[in-house]
């Protein structure tokens, strides 16, 4: 497909060539019954709640699979959440039942588990990861920490972890949030994924993605109060493809033309 081109060179002998991440309209829903658009460019899915299938169908319609995967935090839900040493589950995170903080800064304990999710991702056929919760340590500087005192390097030496895991796989890995990372983490990562970026301010720290050719998509909420209006010529002046959804990835989104 023309928009399956291939992305970075490998970096050592371990990594696999994978395919970088196009530009367009992105369907990104987490929940209920995902109806994709033919425009659709990117479709940002849970790793767990699509079939091999599914994903096939898409990547044969010329679209590109994300998959989700939650790496800071451990879901009460999940298969396999009972993998997960009882030590390194912290507090709850705010405003979603049954899921608490994970310790990252001891990552080497739980390190199997995500290997085996960034394995399932790869052999259902998505072609990047989106790594969710890689901000644990900004939660600590915050009124609801993790329960662990995370600090930056901790969060650093894990995110780049989980770097070098993806692309070992063949698949491409965006930043997700965070701000403050994207000095460290710009020149490694394929893309970014930005939530309510507009409405806080900080669109414009990732303006060199949009320099190194690298997607931006970022995600304005509904139920935030999300404008189209002031919003959509925002992202398109920095070169970002702009969303509009609901808090809970449960519908449709909207793309800014």
């Amino acid at each position: 497909m023309g928009l399956l081109s291939h992305g970075q060179t490998a970096q050592a002998d371990t990594t696999k060539e994978w395919t970088s991440v196009p530009n367009g309209p992105f369907h990104w829903q987490l929940q209920g019954m995902l109806d994709v658009d033919d425009a659709v460019r990117i479709v940002g899915a849970d790793l767990f709640d699509v079939s091999a299938g599914q994903v096939a169908a898409w990547r044969a319609a010329g679209q590109y699979p994300i998959c989700y995967i939650n790496v800071g935090a451990v879901e009460d839900w999940r298969d396999d959440a009972k993998a997960f040493p009882q030590d390194v589950i912290g507090a709850p995170y705010w405003g979603w039942d049954g899921e608490n903080w994970l310790d990252i800064s001891r990552f080497e304990l739980f390190a199997n588990v995500i290997s085996a999710r960034l394995d399932l991702c790869r052999d259902k056929g998505f072609l990047a990861v989106e790594p969710d919760n890689i901000d644990a340590y900004e939660a600590d500087q915050s009124s609801k920490p993790t329960g662990f005192d995370i600090t930056r390097d901790d969060q650093l030496r894990y995110v780049n972890w989980l770097i070098t895991e993806a692309h070992k796989r063949g698949l491409a890995i965006g930043q997700k949030n965070v701000a403050d990372l994207v000095p460290d983490l710009v020149d490694q990562m394929d893309f970014a994924l930005l939530e309510s970026a507009h409405r806080l301010g900080f669109m414009h720290e990732f303006d060199i993605y949009v320099s190194q050719n690298k997607p931006v998509f970022v995600v304005e909420y509904l139920d935030e109060g999300a404008d189209a209006n002031a919003f959509c010529p925002a992202a398109k002046q920095h070169g970002f493809q702009g969303v509009i959804a609901h808090l809970d990835l449960d519908q449709t989104p909207q793309n800014c033309p």
